[in-house]
């Protein structure tokens, strides 16, 4: 964890705004598109026959990361919540732009490191940076937007789960929120997860086969079963999801044998896996698919009704045991508001 800063102001250090985009900005920027950044815009040519996918997401120190947090969880974070967005929508990453809210907590010396680490993202994840901005606020915060690539009419929507679709997750769940407690000093007991939080690695290149396979999709981050609601509300369906299916780590199971609550390791939020339907004729190929990308990818449901979207409570995912009763879940994942 960093220490409050003490040295002099980012506008002093880096000479103002201009001079933190010259210093750290430009040089992650060496791409046509962006322009040098010197212009009011960037300006991007989408390939003959690809749809553009664009996603935002914005992280608030002290809300969506410990404040104060090394620069590089923040980075492979601010990130990595993004790709996690294209992954479930079957896209490859092209570009991004970024908005900065610099508080005074956030001192030159911070900046530089956590431009080092954003840089690296970028060119792990196969990302340009087209532009952004910056502005002086009282609690720092990244604002990215991730534009992607998908085959024209390709995209994986939340909407399309169809009767007798199979449910599926990949990684295992509950280990973003280990991960979280871990930076925060609790659960020590147990097996190391923080990389888990600190450095996320959303399934992009399974995603990305996903186009031809998943009749919906969506990324998993505020938790199991809110993000299986949204799902559902979407296609109009229901969904039957078996607990004993539910993939953990052993960290996972640990923390469940020890007589941690089921509903915070669900819906604690921030595993960044995706969550998906497809038909049960697919599964063969779902399986070659998950040894191709060494992906872990477990069935955890099946779509059991049909519903006029928005029906209310009929378009949700039902947690059950094995003997088929339903398990209420007070919490049901992260909420913002």
């Amino acid at each position: 964890m960093v220490k409050k800063p003490t040295s002099p102001s980012v506008s002093k250090s880096l000479g103002g705004e201009f001079g933190l985009i010259r210093e750290l900005l430009a040089p992650l920027a060496q791409n046509a598109s962006a322009l040098g950044l010197r212009d009011d815009a960037a300006v991007f040519t989408p390939p003959s026959g690809y749809d553009l996918v664009i996603s935002t997401d914005a992280l608030v120190a002290g809300v969506h990361f410990p404040s104060p947090a090394e620069a590089s969880l923040v980075a492979n974070r601010a990130l990595a919540c993004n790709i996690s967005d294209l992954a479930a929508k079957g896209a490859t990453p092209a570009g991004c732009t970024l908005s900065l809210g610099l508080s005074p907590d956030w001192e030159a010396a911070y900046l530089r490191d956590l431009m080092t680490a954003f840089g690296r993202g970028l060119n792990a994840w196969g990302l340009e940076l087209w532009g952004g901005d910056t502005v002086r606020t009282p609690t720092s915060f990244l604002s990215l937007t991730v534009y992607g690539l998908v085959p024209h009419g390709k995209m994986v929507q939340r909407a399309g789960a169809q009767m007798g679709d199979d449910v599926y997750v990949t990684g295992v769940l509950g280990d973003g929120w280990l991960g979280l407690q871990q930076e925060l000093g609790e659960q020590k007991h147990l097996e190391d997860v923080r990389k888990a939080y600190s450095d996320p690695q959303p399934p992009l290149a399974l995603g990305q086969k996903l186009v031809d396979i998943a009749t919906s999709s969506l990324d998993i981050s505020d938790g199991l079963m809110a993000d299986l609601d949204h799902l559902c509300l979407a296609s109009g369906v229901c969904m039957d999801i078996q607990l004993s299916d539910i993939p953990y780590s052993g960290a996972g199971q640990a923390y469940l044998h020890a007589g941690g609550a089921l509903e915070r390791l669900l819906g604690g939020g921030d595993d960044l896996q995706i969550g998906f339907t497809a038909p049960p004729e697919k599964a063969a190929a779902l399986t070659a698919l998950a040894q191709a990308t060494q992906t872990q990818l477990t069935k955890i449901g099946r779509v059991t009704c049909k519903a006029g979207a928005g029906d209310g409570p009929t378009t949700r995912a039902v947690l059950r045991s094995q003997s088929g009763a339903e398990i209420a879940l007070e919490t049901r994942g992260y909420r913002h508001f």
